[in-house]
């Protein structure tokens, strides 16, 4: 991608964030009305409100961080972006939503979720206004909900917690492919995998606090 990525340092952006959070206010929230704005698939086409839907993507992963109300957040920069995407046609943005907190060597943090199952409401909160962002711009997302790399915290993280066994992408005592071949493991571990759908199902059932919509219900939402 050619956009900067954001600094997560937690002693900056306070002024941004505060600024940001007044341009955001001063937009509110509208559910959508009228025609269906859910992406169908009809045949091997999409659909949307009964035409074709065609549309250039982009990846974003970080859109909830800076949706956040915190110091890492800059909703300002969030509304800047979007408007821009938006400006040169790209409709559709894939965003991360979940996220792990371990120790693995430079996973992100903060995540969405730590190991004691005490979730990021903070973060979730800022998922929800870019939701709400993309959705007043007809704009759509596709979510993906953890990763299979090293830099989410992912599944290595997820076998971490159940197992208390890491290994870190590119350490020299275990060059490639020992990392993939270890965070493969995750889909054999029926408490890992248990555990993740668990995540899965609170996000999927959640709220929007924006936007008061069900995730499941949101047209905003083309895919998982």
């Amino acid at each position: 991608s050619s956009m900067n990525l954001p600094n997560f340092a937690l002693d900056r952006r306070s002024l941004l964030a505060g600024l940001g959070a007044a341009s955001v206010a001063g937009r509110a929230a509208v559910p959508p009305r009228g025609g269906d704005r859910f992406v169908r698939r009809d045949g091997p086409r999409f659909t949307r409100k009964g035409r074709p839907y065609r549309y250039a993507g982009a990846n974003a992963w970080y859109l909830a961080w800076l949706g956040s109300d915190t110091k890492y957040g800059d909703r300002a920069r969030l509304a800047r972006e979007l408007d821009r995407l938006e400006a040169i046609g790209v409709g559709n943005v894939r965003l991360l939503a979940g996220a792990e907190e371990s120790p693995v060597r430079n996973s992100i943090k903060p995540g969405f979720e730590v190991q004691d199952g005490t979730l990021n409401t903070a973060l979730l909160g800022g998922l929800d206004l870019a939701m709400a962002e993309l959705g007043k711009r007809g704009m759509t997302a596709v979510l993906y909900l953890t990763n299979f790399w090293e830099w989410s915290g992912g599944m290595m993280s997820r076998l971490y917690w159940e197992t208390g066994k890491y290994k870190n992408m590119n350490d020299p005592a275990d060059p490639w492919p020992a990392f993939p071949d270890a965070a493969s493991a995750f889909y054999a571990n029926e408490a890992a995998v248990k555990r993740f759908f668990g995540y899965v199902r609170m996000l999927v059932t959640r709220t929007n606090s924006v936007t008061g919509l069900s995730y499941r219900d949101d047209p905003t939402l083309m895919a998982w």
